[in-house]
Parts: C-alpha cells; sequence; structure tokens
C-alpha cells in the first residue's frame, strides 16, 4: 500500500471514532474508559493568522488538560535559541515566546504528543499550529523516512531541516531554516515552507544547535529538493450534538474518500535519508578498575590510533600488559606478590585522545588502582590462604560432544600462559576403545595469550579426545595445570543444512549476509555468479541481507560528510528461511523486487527495537 493513502486511512479511523463519541455526556454513565484525545475549540490568534504582532498564544481546548513531555514533544519551525515557555492553565495551552519573532516569516508548532487530556492522559496526536509575522502564510511541505543506514531500521525522534543555502558549510555552522522530527516508524514532516529548492539534511541533534555537530550521526540527500502542496482532508470541527454528527457522516465520508483517492495517484514524493555515523569515534579514557587483587584493567571508548605508554609510579610495581581484540580494553597482570599486596598502586599513561574538534592528541593522566581486600573471618581468611598456596592454573575448552564441523578447537586460561610444552599436549581420535594420535598445530592468540587454538583435521561424526599432561601449561605465576582430559565428538554432515544464495541480477561487489532472529550476521560470503554457497547452517530460522562493498573491504562501509559520500546500500531478503536438518536449500534472490525500505521483515526491526 501506498504510505500516503496508509497515512490518511488512519485519519478517517480517527475522525470517525471523533464523531461517533463526540456527544459523551447522553446515554448510561459508567460506560467505557474514556479515548477521545482533547479537541481544539478556538485560539487567539487563529491557527493561520497573518500579521502576528505578540508574544503569546492561547489555545483553548474542549477538555481540561496536562502537558507530557513538552520539552521533547514540542518543536517550533524555525528553530529559536531559546525555546517557547508553553503551560496549561484548566482547559487551555499558553505559548509565551522567549524570543523575538522574525519579521515575514511562517512559523509552526508541532506539539507531537504533549497535549493531554487531563483524566486518561490521552493524546492528541502531532497536533501542529502555525502562523505568520507576514501578510501571507506559506503552506507547501514536504514529508520523508529517515532509516539506520546499517541495519534499515526506522528511527525515532531525529531532526530533519532544510536549507536554501547550498553551501557545504551551511550544514555545520547554520542552524537549520526549517526543521521536522521522525515519528515512531521513522516518518517526518517539514511544513509552511516557502517555494523553491533546498538541501535536505538529517541529524541526531544531541547538542541542540539545529545543524551538524561532530560526533553526532547525519545523513543527507545528494539532489537537491523541492516541497509539494499538501492536499489533506480538513479535521471537521466537533459537533454540537450526536445528530450532527450523524447528518454530517456522509459528506464526511465523501470528502475523505475523494482525498484518498487523490493521494494515491503519483505526483508527491516522499524522501529517504540513511543515517550513518561517520568513522570517528570520540576517543578518551573511560575508567580504571582492580577487578582482582592481582590484575587492573583500563578501558578507552574505543580503539586507540596508537597503544599507550605505561609507568608505574610506585615503588616496587612490575606488571604485564595484555590487550582486547581491538585494544580499547588494556589488563595489567601483577607479577609478584609485593606488587600484589600494595593496596593503591599509581599508573602514569601517556595515550592518544580526540579534543572538542575531533583532533586527535597525546595525553597524560596519573591512574590509581585502589584494592580494598573483603572483609572475611578468620577461618575464611584461612582457608583462601590455602587455596592460594595450592592453587593450580584453572584450565577449559570448547571442547564437547557436539562440536561443530567448521568450529577451532581452544583451550582457554584464567590468567596469562607464559609457556607451554607440545609434547605435554595431545589430540586422539577415539575409535572403540583405541586411541589414534591425530597431528595438529598450536596456535596462539597474541603474545600473553589467555587462550590456545589448535588446528587439526578431524572427521564428521567422529569421537576425539583433547589430553594435557600435568605441568604442560605454566602462567605468568609459574603455576602449573593439573592433567586433565576433554572428550569432544564431532556433528554428522546430516545434522546440517546448506544454502545456496543467487543473485538475480548479479552484484559482482556484493556481500552475503546471514542472520540469526536477533538481527545478528551468521555468516558472511561473497556473491557468486553460480551462487554464494553457505555450509553447515545448523537447522533454524535464518533472515538474510546484502551490502555492497563498493571498496572490497569486506566490511561494511560507513558513510562520510568530509568526503561526501553516503554509506554502502544495504538490501534485506523481505522473508525468513527456515532451514532443516540435511537438507539442501537454493534461493534466488531478486534484491530489487521490494523496495529498498520495506523489505526489511517486522521481526528483525521488533527485535532490534526491543535490544536499543
Amino acid at each position: 500500500m501506498n504510505r500516503s493513502v496508509g497515512k490518511y486511512i488512519a485519519v478517517l479511523v480517527v475522525l470517525l471514532t471523533c464523531i461517533g463519541c463526540a456527544n459523551r455526556g447522553i446515554g448510561p454513565q459508567g460506560g467505557p474508559k474514556d479515548s477521545i484525545p482533547p479537541l481544539p475549540l478556538q485560539s487567539k490568534p487563529e491557527n493561520g493568522a497573518l500579521e502576528f504582532t505578540g508574544n503569546k498564544i492561547d489555545i483553548a481546548f474542549n477538555e481540561y488538560l496536562q502537558l507530557d513531555n513538552i520539552s521533547q514533544n514540542l518543536l517550533m519551525s524555525p528553530p529559536q535559541q531559546r525555546p517557547p515557555d508553553v503551560k496549561v492553565r484548566g482547559k487551555h495551552v499558553m505559548v509565551h515566546f522567549e524570543d523575538s519573532l522574525r519579521q515575514n516569516t511562517t512559523y509552526t508548532l508541532d506539539f507531537g504528543d504533549a497535549i493531554c487530556d487531563f483524566t486518561e492522559r490521552n493524546p492528541i496526536h502531532n497536533y501542529t499550529f502555525a502562523f505568520s509575522t507576514g501578510p501571507v502564510i506559506d503552506t507547501l511541505e514536504l514529508d520523508g523516512w529517515v532509516f539506520d543506514a546499517e541495519n534499515l531500521n526506522p528511527l525515532k525522534g531525529i531532526t530533519v531541516g532544510i536549507y536554501s543555502n547550498m553551501e557545504n558549510s551551511a550544514f555545520t555552522t547554520l542552524p537549520f531554516e526549517r526543521i521536522g522530527r521522525t515519528d515512531t516508524v521513522g516518518h517526518f514532516y517539514i511544513r509552511n515552507m516557502k517555494p523553491g529548492d533546498y538541501r535536505l539534511f538529517a541529524v541526531n541533534d544531541i547538542s541542540r544547535d539545529y545543524c551538524l555537530t561532530m560526533g553526532e550521526a547525519l545523513a543527507f540527500m545528494d539532489e537537491k529538493v523541492s516541497p509539494y502542496m499538501p492536499q489533506k482532508p480538513q479535521t471537521p470541527a466537533l459537533p454540537d450534538s450526536s445528530q450532527q454528527a450523524l447528518d454530517t457522516l456522509s459528506a464526511t465520508l465523501d470528502t475523505l474518500s475523494a482525498a484518498v483517492d487523490t493521494l494515491a495517484k503519483p505526483g508527491e514524493v516522499s524522501y529517504i535519508l540513511w543515517l550513518f555515523t561517520q568513522t570517528k569515534p570520540r576517543l578518551h579514557l573511560l575508567r580504571t578498575i582492580r577487578e582482582k587483587q592481582n590484575m587492573i584493567r583500563i578501558l578507552f571508548s574505543a580503539k586507540p590510533d596508537s597503544l599507550p605508554v605505561l609507568k608505574s609510579l610506585t615503588d616496587s610495581v612490575s606488571f604485564h600488559t595484555s590487550y582486547s581484540a581491538n585494544c580499547d580494553t588494556l589488563t595489567l597482570w601483577l607479577t609478584d606478590s609485593t606488587s600484589i599486596r600494595q593496596d593503591s598502586i599509581f599508573i602514569e599513561a601517556k595515550y592518544r585522545r580526540t579534543d572538542s574538534l575531533f583532533r586527535m592528541e597525546w595525553a597524560t593522566d596519573t591512574l590509581r588502582a585502589f584494592w580494598r581486600a573483603p572483609r572475611l573471618s578468620a577461618k575464611a581468611l584461612q582457608l583462601q590462604r590455602k587455596r592460594d598456596k595450592e592453587r593450580k592454573l584453572e584450565l577449559s575448552s570448547n571442547a564437547r560432544t557436539s562440536f561443530d564441523i567448521y568450529d577451532t578447537l581452544r583451550i582457554y586460561s584464567s590468567t596469562p600462559l607464559a609457556e607451554y610444552i607440545s609434547d605435554s599436549i595431545h589430540l586422539y581420535e577415539r575409535i572403540d576403545t583405541v586411541v589414534k594420535p591425530v597431528a595438529f598445530t598450536i596456535l596462539p592468540t597474541d603474545s600473553l595469550p589467555l587462550r590456545l587454538e589448535l588446528l587439526a583435521s578431524m572427521k564428521p561424526g567422529k569421537k576425539y579426545e583433547l589430553r594435557l599432561d600435568s605441568a604442560a601449561l605454566h602462567d605468568i605465576y609459574a603455576t602449573p595445570n593439573e592433567k586433565t582430559d576433554f572428550p569432544l565428538q564431532l556433528k554428522t554432515l546430516e545434522d546440517y543444512s546448506t544454502l545456496r544464495v543467487k543473485l538475480n541480477p548479479y552484484l559482482p561487489d556484493a556481500r552475503i549476509q546471514i542472520l540469526n532472529n536477533q538481527d545478528k550476521v551468521v555468516r558472511e560470503l561473497p556473491a557468486a555468479p553460480e551462487g554464494a554457497f553457505f555450509q553447515y547452517l545448523k537447522p533454524d530460522v535464518y533472515y538474510m541481507r546484502l551490502y555492497r562493498d563498493f571498496n572490497a573491504d569486506h566490511v561494511w562501509t560507513t558513510g562520510s560528510w568530509e568526503e561526501h559520500r553516503q554509506p554502502e546500500p544495504v538490501y534485506y531478503f523481505p522473508a525468513k528461511l527456515q532451514t532443516k536438518p540435511n537438507w539442501d536449500f537454493e534461493e534466488e534472490w531478486d534484491y530489487l523486487a521490494v523496495p529498498q525500505e520495506e523489505a526489511k521483515p517486522a521481526e528483525l526491526i521488533k527485535a532490534s527495537s526491543k535490544k536499543q
């Protein structure tokens, strides 16, 4: 269904509800709960007034009112530095302008869902009030949708604005000339515009300055946009009696039906904006925590471009350093008993961070890691000391009886490993009661590993056993492991399904992603003329999307305002895929058959919304 048609059908439903329930005082009392929103009766000045010279607006409604989060709901266009002061007095909404108004300018007040009735908090949705300080009121408008460029979710609360100034610098130096805000489905209006050509932008306006500030997500249209004349059915006034409602119902239906027929015809353009965050995250030191007596963590807000330089300022303290996968978390392992016993440890850290203009700079801070020992009884303290004295290296593995064919066998340690003896680590294939050695290669994950990876050729459906002799591994405290066995059995080929995805039309730069029901990537392959072949899929419900890998870096690339580059486009397969054990599936995907912004399955949008 055309979005505009759906929008006006919704208006029709609301109007019929209002007319049918207009005279609530007739008939038995104590009936259904009031669900009718307030209705405006009159205002000073009138909605649409010309030559306005005052600084106050008084809007009268048909029932007592209250305001809901007016600071977040109210949107004034053009925006002002100081927002207007809005109060409720009985059945009246009073608006007082704190800033002076411009001459010969049309102003729009969009109250969103802020105006509610007093008893049941029923809001009047998206109520707008317009007036002009000149002899004419501008009546053109444009509308559209804002979606997340990476996952195509509709975005709520995004500020959308226009400039008649065509210079790129306007977006970063000047406030929007007129604005709108997206609703719960990502839809926006910019109303009361003059004729002409404009540039259209969107921003998650954290700074509330109505332009782009570094660090804010943004979207922009490459081409100019033009407003159109709205063709909307007029909201009928609240009838004085139910008889008047019945008399006008037939005429209202005829008027609305004609309006919907007109709106269903092509002509109006709804613009789509893809919001993205530039790859310039703000980098700063988050905090320093001492989770355990022998361990200190230093956390950064993002991946640094250079590793920090650390130096102990406390005497007799030494440590080893390990890094997370993207180096945004550093772990300092205190290496001797003297260091570990220190209650407070001071560390000088020289690190890179972004300044207020997002320029990288070096900074130096003194970090304090404080340890507060838990209070223990004498018996508990004695038991803890005994455990510390008899401590063995704690090891675990991902080996299990339903081991995935494509998985890598791993050994995990609770503390960093200093060394391992290859001859004391064994992998066997078990055939009944007989074991057969299997060749493998040990691959440390980094210079101070918390895990080892074992690369081996293992067969589907076969049983194996990973054996670690005592003292096969030692951590940085020279603590050895005890003898340990880890049994495992690989799944069979019949436990999996396969999926071949063929694009039509074919895209040589596309990368296809298989997703779970939380919109997370499970597998990814490049498109191929014969189809992308996904093997060893667990039987489950999956979804699918692709992105155009324009720069061939094998990851989705966001956009850039400085380079005036849009993010790489993303397309969703419009249905779910149900795989079954020992089944081969083939899917031919015409990614252009459904509009890009409409193809994402609703259940994935809901899952993403719940997570947010």
